[in-house]
């Protein structure tokens, strides 16, 4: 379609008319509305234009030439306003002086604006900081958002972006640098408009690097930038006396102010004044429960109270309690209000275990997070502590878990004290332990439960909603609070509770019923604060009958002499015994030595001495004697497991340690074990007769479900020391550490390995006794040498033999030299646990290889003691004896 036809007109060279017929056509053709119809129209006009000046080139009237100049000089007139208006510093931030402009703009004609616009855009952009509402009126004067469309895609969303950006507010009143100098007015705005970048697109840690750099530069004296800069360095954690005393002054004024009093709590935090940052955080978490109160509080008692980090965040923590329950018990609103921890309580214990921290705030941590294991703590709260404020706090924190209602009306009775955060942990608490006390007193579940368990006699049925999965949470709370239970209760509960699947799991209340089986109870609780003591008493015997070895090794030995029990208590007599070997705690069997099987207490105790898992977890290897031992006490651990227990019995058997009755009652049971397989008879005869071959690995692997590869491994260390009394090698008993601490190997065969373990380790202690033989002892060829020393004596023998002859003149030196380079070869084969044939092996090599005697510097030597003495390198290896030392080998 033609120009002309487009705008409506016949061809002409008037470029009035031609403007004329854009103009009224231009409505019909908005840019936004109808786009295509806009740039056909405008491509239509700058056509006709085009057309026009190209006649008027050839043929134009004079007059028309001199209107068209007139033109050119008005637009640069305009254009050169503009570059006088920025380059003025009173009226380049002046909104008032760019109206007047954008006033004078008004009188140009339309395409004498349309051909300025672009220019003044383009300058605009480049001509650095400026006022953003004086760029504003003129963009908005000038239609540059809806002329977007006409330009390319690029150069669209580069213009875009930059009218996005002057929508944005300035940071303070422009007109306040009407007198200063340019470069006073240019680095004023781009500090601050950087500083409001920094705050709103970059992480504060970035904001606080930039306004933590020295500068210097004018500060208008703005109201509003002075406060948004407090707001700002307040939250961003910049501390600054100006603005502190401006916001000390704000909060006077007015004191409810909630966001005045955290950015007070803010500045006094930068500033180092931490009992004004203490009063204000805890104003702020008392009245409003503000959440950065929490962590700033928590992050606190951090840096300077680490100890009490775990109190405060069991303080913090925040639970509901309804104030009734719904009677029927399968309701699912019964377990609402049974004591729990928030979401974000959780979170914090993981963050606090992460900190390194030590003592009663790490074990405390680790005892949250886990749970079952309440050993560790107990060790820590039930001596007496240099700290009693701290070593208190700690036992209220385990009583919120594990206390009955004694203990927790104990907690709410107790009267606040003058350390402000010491008084918040203890709010916390006495808020909490009143929570609980609603519950266990009003509780349909917990009332339910203290009713069964209170009935001495007659037909009294468990609930069977309390048997239900949905309500176990609430009854494992009520379970986990220590307190006595009759002999009758305690079969029931644990009957009707699987308490191992709980989590966490009630500590003690299968072990009470299993001392009540004994004929041992709990005596009766007492009131007030002999309620702590009596606690005391019960959980040292509870954690000694539970796991006595390792309780004895985590409790401090001056707990037992702390602790008083009456004459008539059950622990009284083994309590006495600790106190009188406290020195043996750590060694179990001493300790077995004193216990009296007549006392049903210590009857039990010293049973659960005799364990093949305590010999598992010891950091020692037992003997033959005491392995012997437990393999009679502890029944039931190699059940399932006849492979392993066979090859155990038959290890223990060929030990010399044993005397002649106890290989017997050995041999008794090798000889009762049977099975069908063909290959099982063979094995267990020639396990008997010390001289045993490898059965099918494969049918053993799928009759027995175990690694035969271990087993040959066992098989073969087994005839080494049977054969040849002496230590299987270092490669081998490697393997054997390796796969008896593997938890997922079969359990016999790992104690069959941790036999034979014990046997080399005696072995190896006996070699290891012997003198260690120093390095130039050349006439000690029954000892070891190591690679370095072999090498420097090559080099000294070489160098002796060289200087020798050249002196002497008499070759028959390095005879003397060549033996004494053969005795060092020796001892170094020696070391590799090698004799005198492979010396003459080596020899007949060299023949061949002149080369080969280099193997020995290169090959490593036996890393533990061989039948030549210990390890040059390492003499004392075996100090913390055999399983140490393979383990270290094992994970270097």
């Amino acid at each position: 379609m033609s120009c002309w036809i487009r705008l409506g007109i016949e061809p002409t060279q008037d470029l009035d008319t031609i403007r004329q017929a854009y103009r009224g056509r231009l409505p019909t053709h908005h840019p936004e509305t109808d786009p295509e119809g806009f740039q056909a129209l405008r491509a239509a006009y700058e056509e006709a234009q085009r057309l026009a000046r190209e006649h008027a080139e050839t043929g134009a009237a004079p007059e028309q030439q001199a209107a068209e100049g007139q033109t050119e000089a008005s637009t640069s007139e305009a254009f050169e306003a503009f570059h006088a208006l920025l380059e003025d510093s009173t009226r380049r931030y002046e909104p008032q002086a760019w109206q007047d402009y954008v006033a004078q703009l008004d009188e140009l004609p339309l395409e004498q604006l349309e051909d300025l616009s672009w220019r003044l855009l383009h300058n605009l952009r480049n001509c650095g900081p400026i006022s953003y509402q004086c760029a504003r009126l003129l963009a908005q004067r000038m239609g540059w958002a809806e002329q977007l469309l006409r330009l390319a895609p690029e150069d669209a969303q580069e213009i875009e972006a930059f009218l996005q950006r002057i929508e944005e507010p300035d940071p303070f009143d422009t007109r306040l640098m009407q007198s200063w100098s340019p470069a006073a007015q240019l680095e004023t705005l781009w500090y601050f408009r950087s500083l409001g970048y920094y705050h709103q697109e970059r992480p504060l840690f970035e904001y606080a690097q930039f306004a933590g750099c020295h500068t210097c530069v004018a500060f208008p004296d703005d109201e509003h930038l002075v406060q948004r800069l407090t707001e700002q360095f307040s939250q961003v954690g910049i501390g600054s006396l100006t603005l502190h005393a401006r916001l000390q002054l704000q909060h006077q004024q007015a004191p409810d102010d909630v966001d005045l009093l955290f950015l007070l709590a803010r500045q006094a935090d930068a500033l180092g004044a931490e009992q004004q940052a203490l009063d204000c955080w805890l104003r702020l978490w008392r009245e409003h429960r503000h959440p950065q109160a929490e962590r700033w509080l928590l992050d606190l008692c951090a840096r300077y109270q680490p100890q009490r980090l775990p109190l405060l965040i069991q303080a913090l923590d925040q639970q509901s309690t309804p104030d009734t329950w719904p009677a029927d018990l399968a309701d699912p609103a019964q377990v609402l209000g049974s004591p729990a921890q928030s979401p974000q309580t959780l979170a914090r214990w993981s963050e606090a275990s992460r900190l390194g921290l030590e003592g009663i705030a790490a074990t405390y941590i680790d005892w949250r997070l886990d749970g079952d294991d309440e050993l560790p703590l107990l060790a820590w709260l039930l001596p007496n502590q240099d700290d009693r404020e701290l070593h208190r706090r700690y036992w209220q924190a385990w009583a919120l878990q594990r206390g009955e209602a004694g203990l927790l009306r104990t907690i709410v009775d107790e009267r606040l004290g003058n350390d402000p955060l010491d008084a918040l942990i203890l709010e916390g608490f006495q808020r909490q332990a009143a929570q609980q006390l609603h519950w266990l007193e009003h509780s349909p579940v917990a009332r339910a439960l203290v009713e069964y368990c209170a009935r001495d006699e007659g037909p009294v049925e468990l609930p069977e909603a309390l048997k239900s999965d949905a309500l176990h949470p609430a009854c494992r709370e009520w379970l986990r609070r220590m307190r006595v239970y009759s002999p009758r209760a305690l079969g029931e509960l644990n009957e009707h509770f699987d308490m191992r699947r709980m989590f966490t799991v009630p500590f003690g209340l299968v072990l009470m019923e299993e001392l009540a089986l004994n004929g041992i109870e709990l005596p009766p609780m007492v009131e007030g604060e002999a309620l702590w003591n009596w606690h005391r008493q019960q959980l040292f015997m509870l954690a000694t009958a539970h796991q006595p070895q390792r309780w004895l090794d985590l409790a401090p030995p001056q707990l037992a002499a702390q602790l008083t029990y009456p004459s008539d208590h059950p622990f009284a007599p083994l309590h006495k015994v600790l106190i009188a070997r406290q020195a043996q705690f750590n060694e179990h069997n001493a300790l077995l030595g004193w216990m009296d099987d007549r006392d049903p207490l210590q009857a039990l105790v010293a049973s659960r001495l005799h364990t093949l898992g305590y010999v598992f977890g010891s950091t020692r290897l037992p003997s033959a004697v005491r392995l012997l031992e437990c393999l009679e006490e502890d029944v039931g651990t190699l059940d399932g497991h006849p492979l392993g227990y066979m090859l155990l019995c038959a290890v223990l058997y060929h030990d010399p340690e044993l005397d002649a009755q106890q290989r017997a009652r050995l041999r008794d049971r090798l000889e009762a074990m049977n099975n069908d397989s063909p290959w099982f008879a063979p094995l267990r005869d020639g396990l008997i007769a010390g001289k045993v071959k490898r059965p099918p690995r494969q049918a053993v692997e799928q009759e027995e479900k175990v690694d035969g590869k271990l087993l040959n491994e066992i098989l073969d260390a087994f005839n080494h020391l049977v054969k040849s009394a002496s230590p299987p090698g270092t490669r081998s008993l490697m393997r054997l550490q390796k796969a008896k601490d593997d938890p997922d190997q079969d359990t016999g065969l790992r104690c069959a390995s941790m036999a034979i373990l014990a046997r080399a380790e005696r072995l190896l202690m006996a070699r290891v006794s012997q003198t260690p033989v120093p390095s130039w002892a050349f006439w000690r060829l029954d000892s070891r040498l190591n690679r370095s020393d072999l090498i420097a004596h090559v080099i000294v023998m070489l160098l002796a033999g060289t200087v020798l002859t050249t002196a002497t003149k008499s070759p028959m030196l390095w005879t003397l030299v060549v033996l004494l380079l053969l005795t060092s070869f020796l001892r170094r084969l020696r070391d590799l646990g090698q004799g005198v044939w492979a010396l003459v092996g080596l020899l007949a090599v060299s023949r061949l290889l002149p080369f080969a005697p280099l193997l020995l510097v290169g090959l490593p030597g036996d890393k533990l003691a061989n039948r030549y003495g210990p390890s040059p390198d390492d003499p004392d290896q075996l100090q913390l004896g055999l399983q140490v030392a393979l383990r270290r080998l094992n994970h270097p």
